[in-house]
């Protein structure tokens, strides 16, 4: 019998006959962390509050979304480079056909963000 779990996984074991039934009993009565509803959501509401009127704001005023489009843009214009540097590294390393997913996937991302601001304004004009 093999004890290496990435054996049984790799041959598509998705049982692992390595675990007895003790074990999985072990397994069973473990008990599992309880996630408290109220808690979750009384950490999550004042930032929820916080951050609305702003993106409201952010959607109806032309200046302020402008601003918050340009330091989007700043920040995506970076991460197109990186995926671009990962579509040539691909690339470099055979997988020619993942990085023409890659580079294809980018520059459509890319156009639609780089036009976000005409298509919002092409849909008002609708």
């Amino acid at each position: 019998m093999i004890l290496n779990p990435a054996y049984d996984f790799l041959n598509a074991d998705y049982k692992n006959p390595n675990l007895t039934k003790v074990k999985l009993e072990e397994l069973d009565s473990v008990e599992k962390p309880k996630f408290n509803k109220a808690k979750i959501i009384t950490l999550s509401v004042p930032g929820l509050l916080l951050t609305a009127p702003l993106s409201a704001f952010a959607a109806t005023t032309d200046s302020t979304f402008k601003n918050v489009y340009d330091a989007v843009m700043n920040i995506f214009d970076a991460g197109v480079v990186i995926v671009i540097i990962f579509a040539g590294a691909a690339w470099t390393l055979g997988h020619r056909s993942k990085a023409i997913e890659l580079l294809i996937g980018v520059c459509c991302g890319y156009l639609l963000a780089r036009h976000a601001i005409d298509i919002r304004d092409f849909l008002k004009s609708i």
